[in-house]
Order: C-alpha cells, then sequence, then structure tokens
C-alpha cells in the first residue's frame, strides 16, 4: 500500500514537471523587407511555437512584448516558443540591419 501510494505520488509530481507541447505551430519567413504572414493570429492562453526562417539574409526576429529576440540565419530556421497569455497587437520586426529599408521591416501578432 505504501508502495502504491509512493507510486502515485511520484507520478503525480513528474506529469506537473513536464512540458505542454504549444497548441499553435506557425511558420513565418523573413526575407527584404518583409514578414511572411505579414500578420499572425493566435488565441489568448496558448502555446505557441513560431518556425523562422530567413530567406535571403540574416534577420534577428524580435517581439519585445514576449521577450523574443532571435538570429536567424539565411537558410536556416530558428523555433521561438511562447505564451500568448496578454491580448492585444504586438509588432515583430527585425533586429540586425538587413539593407536600406530595414526599418519598414515590420509585421504584427495578435492575440485575441
Amino acid at each position: 500500500m505504501k508502495r502504491l501510494f509512493l507510486t502515485l505520488l511520484l507520478l503525480t509530481v513528474l506529469t506537473g514537471c513536464v512540458k505542454k507541447p504549444p497548441s499553435e505551430r506557425i511558420n513565418i519567413t523573413m526575407k527584404k523587407y518583409e514578414f511572411v504572414p505579414a500578420e499572425v493570429h493566435v488565441k489568448r492562453g496558448q502555446r505557441v511555437l513560431l518556425v523562422v526562417s530567413a530567406a535571403d539574409t540574416q534577420h534577428g526576429f524580435h517581439v519585445d512584448a514576449f521577450g523574443i529576440n532571435e538570429p536567424v540565419k539565411k537558410g536556416q530556421t530558428a523555433e521561438v516558443e511562447f505564451k500568448s497569455d496578454q491580448a492585444g497587437t504586438f509588432p515583430m520586426n527585425c533586429s540586425i540591419i538587413c539593407g536600406s529599408r530595414h526599418d519598414d521591416m515590420v509585421g504584427r501578432i495578435i492575440v485575441e
């Protein structure tokens, strides 16, 4: 009986420590001077996995509201996971100067 109790207690503790997989997976491509898609919609409270790729040069994927600032090398992907715990519209931009129109490279994450 004591052994069964300890086993159940251990299972309860371990399942509480397991990280939930993201409920939403979204692909984003960065290229001069845009995000594709330019607008990403997610539901509030979801765990979101963004799979970000750079098509032409190195970029930096930055979303200040969620503490994201990830370099993305040309031809590679970066995976960024976050919890959409606040509703609103949040800018995503490039944090590595990528050319003359770098400042125009803006997209949005909309948490509904």
